[in-house]
């Protein structure tokens, strides 16, 4: 009975190191002074140990230091051993994932015993280390191509929410525009029917200076419709890019001369103080744009100026640049309105009661600065305002002929 069970225990140790020397990971006895007592194939396999090292008494630190030289060994070794405190201080097992200076983690599972002996398993978990790594990275890569498409639809989200509001405003000021023309419509014609009926009511002779009020009325009214026609297609043309500039040799001081002659003819009520003597005798721009510039400027002066007569413009040549004025001393225009006044549709406060569209000073800057030009605004409630046109002498581009001259107004 005895050989069988001495034979028993000897055929299980056989297995056992059978079975230790095929485990998948490293497995090693040390003793409480840091000494081997065993370890398995696996575990002399995972750090490339000589045979000497994988006998029983090996130190642990002579193996690391082995390690060390063929490039394996902790890569933190301050922190190496601090599994085994963990695990005492358990009172059982503790783990760690150790780097090693060849890439690879090891996680190395300690367990205490009494006598201060320990067994402890490695196994290395390099691909599953990589792995999670991969998947944070592959995690951080879509949280920002998340936020940032999140952000390309906000803001996709936001510009179509202003364009939105764009499209409401500029419906808003349409519809404004419509009943506001209708309107400016509406109040020369009643004024052309009524000069008309009162000359046909007029019986036997009639005075001279009776027909000429009543002619003057009805040339002013057709004017001022005339206007407003010519304001609105510029303004239409201008939105459809078909305004051109076709640029010539032009007299600008004739040119102003005969838009004030042509107001003073209209109204009666100014008197217009013209200095353009300091201006020189050409510029190359388009005439009759530059027409439609002054015909603004100078009637907004006159209907902008009531009980307020004198209109005063006056130019000059400032190194490659002219410079016109045009001041009047009317209603003027509030601080807060100055800033907005060259926008499409927009009337200062106190233009309330004056005839007109809020197309006209919108024109005037888009035709101006499609010359490479600029104006400029300086006015004061009460106190009357000041249109200064900033005009470039000479033009880079060739000068057109007649033929190809396109009307800018």
């Amino acid at each position: 009975m005895m050989d069988v069970q001495q034979w028993t225990i000897g055929q299980a140790d056989g297995l056992l190191d059978i079975a230790l020397d095929n485990m998948p990971h490293g497995l090693c006895m040390f003793s409480a002074d840091s000494r081997l007592i065993l370890c398995n194939v696996a575990y002399a396999n995972m750090y490339g140990l000589r045979e000497d090292l994988t006998v029983g008494g090996t130190p642990l630190q002579t193996i690391l230091d082995y390690r060390s030289q063929l490039g394996n060994g902790p890569l933190h070794t301050a922190t190496y051993f601090d599994v085994i405190g963990l695990a005492e201080k358990r009172g059982g097992r503790a783990s760690q994932d150790i780097a090693l200076q060849d890439g690879r983690v090891i996680r190395i599972t300690h367990s205490s015993m009494a006598d201060g002996r320990y067994v402890a398993t490695h196994e290395d978990i390099s691909e599953s280390v990589r792995n999670a790594e991969i998947l944070v990275r592959h995690k951080e890569t879509l949280e920002v191509t998340v936020a940032l498409r999140t952000k390309e639809v906000e803001e996709q989200a936001r510009e179509l929410e202003r364009l939105l509001q764009q499209e409401r405003n500029i419906n808003e000021l349409q519809r404004q525009f419509v009943a506001l023309a209708s309107h400016e419509f509406r109040t020369p014609l009643a004024i052309i029917d009524a000069a008309a009926q009162r000359l046909l009511r007029a019986k036997g002779d009639i005075a001279s200076k009776f027909v000429r009020d009543k002619a003057d009325q009805i040339r002013s009214s057709v004017v001022r419709i005339v206007d407003l026609m010519e304001s609105i297609l510029a303004a239409s043309r201008m939105d459809n890019g078909a305004i051109q500039i076709r640029y010539d040799r032009c007299a600008l001081g004739a040119i102003i001369e005969s838009c004030c002659r042509r107001q003073s003819d209209i109204s009666k009520s100014h008197r217009i103080t013209v200095d353009l003597g300091d201006l020189p005798d050409y510029i190359d721009a388009d005439k009759f744009a530059l027409e439609q510039v002054f015909s603004n400027l100078v009637s907004n002066a006159i209907k902008y100026a009531p009980g307020h007569p004198d209109i005063h413009i006056a130019g000059r040549q400032e190194g490659n640049m002219v410079k016109v004025v045009v001041r009047d001393h009317g209603v003027g225009i509030d601080a807060e309105d100055l800033p907005k006044i060259f926008q499409r549709y927009f009337r200062a406060r106190t233009s309330t009661g004056i005839p007109g569209t809020g197309l006209g000073l919108y024109l005037v800057k888009q035709i101006v600065e499609l010359h490479g030009g600029s104006i400029e605004i300086e006015s004061e409630k009460g106190k009357g305002t000041s249109l200064i046109v900033a005009l470039p002498i000479a033009q880079k581009l060739s000068p057109a002929s007649p033929d190809d001259r396109t009307n800018a107004a």
